[in-house]
Order: structure tokens, then sequence, then C-alpha cells
């Protein structure tokens, strides 16, 4: 039984000149043209009456995305050609719209390749192995990491981008973080916009103040007149924003502050916990060394819902740690010290009532030891608080980062993915991710990005 099935594909489209005759051969889908078909005496303006002459004439296939059984394949017929000007020959080769035919593979099939490979985050090797299982093109890990460097080679220089990126939304916030590439010991700063984009990333030696500043005034020198910076507590952060944008305020990131102070109460928690399981073991009455260790137990087992907030906890989980609560003290003074952080920057009016509330929490841990997990967490606080409430001060500035959302984007870039190993790499995976989530690159016919003026 034969079916006839209209095929059209970007290559077809833009080629119909030069013949698109189709047949089934060898188990794959044969798409024959012959590029001598066109007009070239319009194309190239031969002079009237003389004639086209071609010489090494060859054929070969080019692959092109199928979404049948079969693969398909170009079949291109082409020679060199020449006609005659005043008695000198003048030579010219034939161009197919649409294909490359030294990677031997439509403009199309580069594309989503590197699509699948970068924004897709599937990687060379599985990028390679979807395509041929997908799509029957075949293609080698290798080529595909070349095809992802000449992509990026084609788009915009990074600063174009930013100035781009500046362009179709201004940008007067920066979210700062850094990320340590899998498998490197280099630390790369991560630039956020409120806007969600990430503008940029830079690989620097160390993240202090002498390496950070050059980041800044990168994009200040391009013209970003950044007025809030959201940043953890870094001081190095603090300092090159202060010498670059002195005019910006600084917002510490709620996550960063809660991570922060959760940590040193969680070691106090572990603490605890290792007491009462010492006590179990050093008792000599039975039930009351069982009642320890089965109290160990159930701290261990519902560990996360005492670092959890309240409208987080589901009705069985609080039930669950208020019968806890109840019978221990300390547990139920960790709970109460956690609780009270929440409410500095979660139940607030204004900046003086958020000051009164940290000053009842110093009260409320004033018992504990200079060296607990608590008087560093009150350190802490009292050291950033102004930045930490920037929010309740300025007004448009926000509590919490975007930053958070930057870096799992990157870490999903990162996974599987070959190219993050060196900075030209991630700069390459940066620039092509810019350029489909942002600036509209797609797979089929994507805006020629460079030649976009930038002011």
């Amino acid at each position: 039984m034969y079916i006839q099935i209209p095929v059209k594909t970007e290559v077809m489209e833009r080629n119909e000149d030069i013949g698109t005759n189709g047949k089934f051969e060898n188990g794959k889908i044969v798409i024959e043209m012959d590029t001598r078909k066109r007009d070239y005496k319009k194309v190239v303006g031969v002079p009237r009456g003389e004639p086209i002459e071609w010489i090494n004439e060859r054929t070969f296939e080019v692959q092109e995305l199928s979404s049948f059984a079969w693969p398909i394949v170009y079949r291109i017929t082409t020679a060199d050609g020449y006609y005659r000007r005043e008695g000198e020959r003048i030579y010219f080769t034939p161009q197919i719209e649409g294909l490359c035919s030294q990677k031997k593979v439509s403009d199309v099939v580069i594309r989503l390749a590197v699509f699948l490979s970068i924004i897709a985050g599937l990687g060379y090797r599985k990028g390679s192995w979807l395509m041929e299982v997908l799509f029957g093109v075949v293609v080698s890990k290798s080529a595909l990491a070349r095809w992802v460097e000449d992509i990026a080679e084609q788009l915009p220089s990074a600063d174009e981008i930013v100035k781009l990126l500046k362009g179709l939304k201004e940008i007067t916030e920066g979210h700062l973080d850094e990320i340590y590439p899998l498998g490197t010991e280099g630390c790369v700063i991560v630039l956020k916009d409120e806007h969600g984009r990430i503008i940029a990333w830079q690989e620097v030696e160390k993240r202090d103040e002498e390496h950070v500043k050059p980041f800044l005034e990168r994009f200040k020198g391009l013209g970003l007149k950044i007025k809030t910076f959201y940043i953890d507590h870094c001081q190095a952060y603090v300092n090159a924003i202060g010498a670059v944008y002195p005019e910006a305020s600084i917002q510490f990131d709620y996550f960063h502050i809660l991570q922060n102070i959760w940590r040193h109460v969680w070691k106090e928690f572990c603490r605890y916990r290792g007491e009462v399981k010492q006590r179990a073991r050093g008792s000599k009455t039975k039930w009351y060394s069982e009642k320890l260790k089965r109290l160990a137990r159930q701290l261990w087992k519902n560990r996360y819902l005492f670092f959890k907030s309240d409208k987080n906890l589901r009705a069985e989980e609080k039930e669950r740690m208020m019968e806890i609560l109840h019978t221990d003290l300390k547990v139920s003074f960790i709970r109460g010290f956690l609780q009270r952080v929440w409410s500095i920057f979660e139940d607030y009016t204004d900046e003086q009532e958020a000051r009164e509330k940290l000053e009842a929490l110093k009260k409320y841990s004033s018992r504990e030891a200079k060296e607990s997990g608590f008087s560093k967490s009150i350190n802490f606080l009292d050291s950033h608080f102004d930045n930490m409430i920037t929010f309740l001060k300025v007004p448009g500035v926000q509590r919490n980062s975007l930053a958070e959302s930057g870096m799992r984007v990157l870490r999903r870039l990162e996974e599987s993915h070959d190219g993050f190993r060196s900075d030209k790499g991630r700069q390459n995976a940066l620039k092509i991710y810019q350029a489909v989530m942002y600036l509209g690159w797609s797979i089929h016919n994507p805006p020629n990005l460079s030649k976009i003026s930038v002011s």
C-alpha cells in the first residue's frame, strides 16, 4: 500500500525553486534537490546572453529532523558554477538556505540539538542519544559541543546582551549570589535582576572585595543604575557594593538570614539530643532510661518539624510536635526561639516594632551561654540588623531575594553538562540560555540577535 503524505520543512520552504522531489529509499525518506535549477542569472547578475557552466558536480546527503519512523535526508546535487564577464571567468558556489553542507545537517537540527543540550539541560551525551532515538539524526557528542560553541559565537557578546536586556526592561535591582561549579574549585558570581532574568555570571579567584568590585564596575560601565542589592551576609559583597554603588540600598536575603540562624540552632538541638542519649545510657533506673531513649528517638524522628513554621505544618505534624513540646522544656525553648525569629521578619508593622521584637528575643535567650548557638544567632542579628530590615525602611524593597531561584536554574543547566567545566563553556551556555528565555531565540526562524542595535 502506498500513501502520499505532504511533507514540508523549513529547508523545502526556503528552497522551492531547486526541486523538492521525495521518495522512500533503503529505510529512509529522501528529498532530492538540485542547486543548479536556481535562476542564477538573476541571483548573481549574469550578463544577458552569457551561459552558466557547471564543473565539479557532486552529490551528498544532509540529515533533517524526522517525526516519522524513518530518518529524513536531503540528497543534494550541486556543482561549481561560472560565467564569463568581458572574457574573464567569474566563479560562484550555490548556497542552500537552511542547511549546513559542511556539517551535513539542517540548521533546525543544530538549533534543536543546542536547545536540548542547554535549555533542557540534557548535556551532550543524552542530547546525542535523544536526537537519534526521537528524530532520526545521528550526531556525536563532540559535534554537539562544537555546535554549542558555534551558536554562542554567532550571538552578541555578553556585554551586548546585558544592554539588550536593559533595553527591554530597565534594571534597578541586583540579586547577587555565587555558585561553585561541580568538579571545579572556582567561584562563579551570578547577577539576577528584578524581572527574574540571569544577567551575567563570572568566575573569580576568590569571593573577596578585590574580585567582586570589577564585576560590579562592569555593570556600572554598561549603564546599569542599580538602586537595591539583595545578598547574603557576605562582607565582601557589602564592601564592594559600597565602593561601586554607594547610593544603593542593601537587603540581606531572608532565606540566608534564616539559614544562618537555623544552622546554629540545629547544632544546639543535636547537642541536646546527644545529652539525652548520654543520660539514658548513664541512668541506672530502667524505666527512666527507656523514657530517655524514647525521647531521643522521638526528637530525631520529628527533628525537622521543630524548624518548620506553623503555616507549613500539617495538623497531624503539629499535634506530634506539641506532644513533645508539652513534656520537654529544652525543645520548647528551641521552638520558642525560632518562633520569635520568624516574628521579627514576618509579624511587623514598621522598623521600630522589628527592633522591639529583636530586644524581646534577646531577653528570651539571655540565660544562654555566650558560646551557645542561640547567642551566636543573636550576635549575627545584632551585627547586621540594619541591612536585614531595609525592606521596612526603603519603599519598594522586598524581603526576599531572587538569587536562589537563579542558583536552581544554573544547577539544572550544569547537571550532565560537560561544558560547565570551563568558564568559556559556562559563558556560552549562559548566552544561549539568555537568547532563548529572554530574547526570543527559537528553534525555527530565530531572530538574528547579532544585528540588533544596542544603546
